[in-house]
């Protein structure tokens, strides 16, 4: 994996984490130890206890999540020594880029429903503390603020607008690229 394919991967796995409340720091150790496991057989949950310092209740947390989200499996097999059922994780390498895409396809979709709120509806904000109304609700309010008074401005936002499409049209390519090197 690329070294700017990991650290998009590792972006993302911090911000489910902390979207799951678990630690993002400690996922990107965790999935930074799987993906330098080389020798195809995985890690268990005590392996990584070992190379992370991590308690073994979180890294299960952790390595549930990475499954959740199809980026990791498990093979069973026993403990060496005991004979225990043991739990060995390696990364879905083939179906990252996959899951990748598809996470950048819905954050696509939000953003395009965004710029369509944005450029189907007139806003008007509070100039004292910012707050943002529909023209409904500033004309519903005679345009003026209900918790302070002062009169409403209107708010274009045409630098949001810009900014989304920007983003959008940057997105779009990415995918475009991600499509054609995946084969789909």
């Amino acid at each position: 994996m690329a070294s700017n394919d990991a650290e998009v991967l590792e972006g993302f796995v911090r911000a489910i984490a902390s979207m799951s409340n678990i630690d993002a720091e400690h996922a990107a150790i965790v999935l930074r130890q799987l993906l330098s496991e080389k020798n195809g057989k995985g890690l268990s949950d005590e392996d990584l206890e070992t190379l992370t310092n991590i308690k073994q209740g979180e890294i299960r947390r952790i390595l549930r999540l990475l499954y959740e989200l199809r980026l990791a499996s498990y093979r069973r097999g026993k403990h060496p020594e005991t004979g225990a059922t043991r739990y060995y994780w390696r990364l879905n390498v083939h179906t990252i880029n996959n899951v990748l895409l598809s996470r950048k396809k819905a954050v696509l979709r939000n953003l395009e429903l965004k710029l369509q709120y944005e450029e189907s509806n007139v806003f008007y904000y509070c100039p004292l503390d910012g707050t943002r109304y529909t023209f409904e609700e500033a004309y519903e309010y005679n345009f003026q603020c209900p918790k302070c008074g002062s009169i409403l401005e209107e708010d274009s936002r045409d630098d949001i607008k810009k900014a989304l499409r920007v983003i959008i049209e940057r997105l779009r390519e990415s995918i475009k690229r991600d499509e054609m090197s995946i084969g789909r």
